[in-house]
């Protein structure tokens, strides 16, 4: 027998025998058909069988069979040698490995993988549970006491990790945002639970006083924490709202769904700008085999035209081989590309679920929570009793247009309806030092009005953080009441003595609200309504929950741009 082979079947019957002493196992749960342990493998770890660098044992008395992979590798000095040789004489012939092992099993009518060192890079990640380790997790730990929280929030477009050397509510992380998708967990379990502390997220990291020969055990009761909802009845209730989805053959047949749904023309889906593009493309067009046309606007539609009758042929692998590229009127700039899978944006219902897209990544949405959202969303929306004038289209001397920018659409629209122009100016609370903010964009006094415009409403992220930004200048003005002062300076210094005058009375007027209008221009939607991203959506019901527990109203208008062929 190799002897790296017995060296580590020894050091295991050791620690079967053992004293027990604390240690951590990594458990990983395959789906429900996996029942060989050969499909636990990944196509690079099976490339290693039959050579000398993978060694297999089995036994049938561990759990209900177990097979342990042991993946070896050559002698070869380490990267961060040759540059130290390069200034000091090391003589010695220094070499390291790199070893790490699988421990797979049948326990319960399922199949787990216990890794060692990087031995979860060997695993067939479509063959695993995606969400096992955070589902069980949430189930077994104590929510009041969390030691670390990794999410990432789709309004914001940001991932934060937050640790703590204390233990913590979970709501004390800052996680109150049904936005906020929990990928982490750590901390102390409840009392019933086996284990000391838990790490949930693809795979359990299980802490406590175990040897290997518990492993097991600790399987059996994970598996039943996984398929528990126990964590319905604490904090933990709120990842239930909206959950990434991790599992690789659900992507798939996601994207496969999405595909099906583009060839059928169900319009469930639109194109939107991925957080890091940039929105004031003179054009857009699409690469891909014989996709022909240049377009004012980022429409599914626009694809659908530029493929013609080959959109019969549109698949999953089409979606991530056809690309967007936006053309830009500075010459200097680069275009910028990216595929149609990353800009999808929309829903649909499968097997009774409801599954969002936004910028390449895949969500299950709860239907009822979609459902008050939606509704929510509708009640802000008003029209118009006169249409106001589209964003137009600017041409250079060669010809080549582009949108007008939004500071240049604010200050007409300031100048022909006689509101005061506050974009990109600012005011500051006395006292509070870097607290400057801008108040809105255009100051409607007469009607009380603080309005926000932004151009485009087909990114999440943009679009959330505009609705944010909005809400949080209308708090400080509620908060800091010196706050007012500022603007009435500001005001007077843009628009003069009487204008300033005019804002006094209507501040001192307690019978009509403050309403914070967001003015978003964009073009219809294929059915020719105005729309945004459902997860912009979330964010805005939040800010509005804020804004009207303040005494605000709220509204949302739509505003045309004005067509153009290219």
């Amino acid at each position: 027998m190799h002897l790296f082979l017995q060296r580590h079947i020894v050091l295991m019957q050791m620690s079967i025998g053992g004293m027990m002493t604390r240690k951590s196992y990594t458990l990983h749960l395959a789906k429900g058909d996996i029942a060989e342990f050969a499909h636990v493998l990944s196509e690079t770890a099976a490339n290693k069988l039959g050579t000398p660098f993978l060694h297999i044992t089995e036994r049938e008395d561990f759990a209900e069979g177990a097979r342990l992979y042991v993946f070896d590798s050559p002698e070869f000095p380490p990267k961060w040698l040759r540059e130290l040789r390069g200034e000091f004489q090391i003589p010695a012939n220094i070499q390291m490995s790199s070893a790490c092992a699988i421990l797979a099993f049948r326990q319960s009518e399922r199949m787990f993988a216990a890794t060692f060192a990087h031995g979860w890079m060997y695993l067939a990640e479509e063959n695993f549970e995606g969400d096992f380790g955070l589902r069980a997790a949430i189930n077994a730990l104590d929510d009041g006491k969390l030691k670390r929280l990794e999410r990432a929030n789709l309004g914001d477009a940001m991932r934060a990790v937050s640790l703590s050397p204390f233990q913590r509510d979970l709501r004390s992380f800052g996680l109150d945002d049904a936005l906020d998708l929990v990928r982490k967990v750590s901390g102390k379990t409840r009392d019933d639970a086996s284990a000391d502390s838990l790490t949930g997220a693809r795979s359990l990291k299980v802490t406590g006083e175990y040897n290997l020969d518990d492993l097991p055990e600790i399987a059996a009761e994970a598996l039943q924490l996984f398929m528990a909802t126990r964590y319905q009845q604490t904090a933990f209730q709120i990842l239930d709202v909206v959950t990434p989805i991790a599992d690789s053959r659900l992507i798939t047949t996601l994207d496969d769904l999405a595909a099906e749904s583009i060839r059928l023309g169900r319009e469930e889906f639109e194109l939107g700008l991925p957080a890091s593009h940039d929105d004031d493309g003179v054009a857009y067009c699409f690469s891909g085999p014989r996709l022909r046309g240049r377009f004012p606007d980022l429409l599914m539609r626009h694809y659908a035209s530029a493929l013609g009758t080959r959109i019969a042929d549109v698949n999953a692998q089409t979606l991530r081989d056809h690309k967007i590229i936006a053309e830009f009127e500075d010459n200097a700039r680069p275009d910028q590309k990216w595929s149609i899978r990353k800009a999808l944006v929309g829903s649909m219902v499968h097997e009774g679920g409801r599954y969002a897209a936004n910028e390449g990544e895949w969500y299950r949405v709860d239907e009822i929570f979609k459902t008050a959202t939606e509704d929510a969303y509708s009640d802000l929306v008003v029209g118009w009793d006169n249409p106001p004038v589209p964003l137009r289209k600017e041409y250079d001397e060669d010809g080549n247009g582009r949108y007008q920018t939004e500071a240049s659409y604010n200050a007409e629209r300031a100048a022909a309806l006689g509101y005061v122009l506050l974009d990109m100016r600012s005011v500051n609370i006395p006292g509070v030092q870097r607290s400057d903010f801008e108040p809105c964009d255009l100051l409607d006094i007469t009607d009380k009005r603080f309005i926000h415009v932004k151009k485009s409403s087909r990114r999440s992220s943009v679009l959330s953080h505009f609705f944010k930004q909005g809400s949080n200048a209308a708090q400080n003005f509620k908060r800091y009441p010196a706050a007012w002062d500022q603007l009435l300076a500001l005001t007077e210094a843009i628009s003069g003595v009487d204008v300033s005058n005019e804002l006094q009375i209507a501040l001192a007027d307690g019978e009509r609200p403050w309403t914070v209008e967001f003015w978003i221009a964009d073009t219809p939607r294929a059915n020719g309504v105005f729309n945004i991203p459902f997860f912009s959506k979330i964010s805005l019901r939040d800010e509005t929950s804020r804004l009207t527990a303040m005494g605000y109203d709220v509204r949302i208008r739509f505003i045309g741009l004005e067509a153009v062929a290219i």
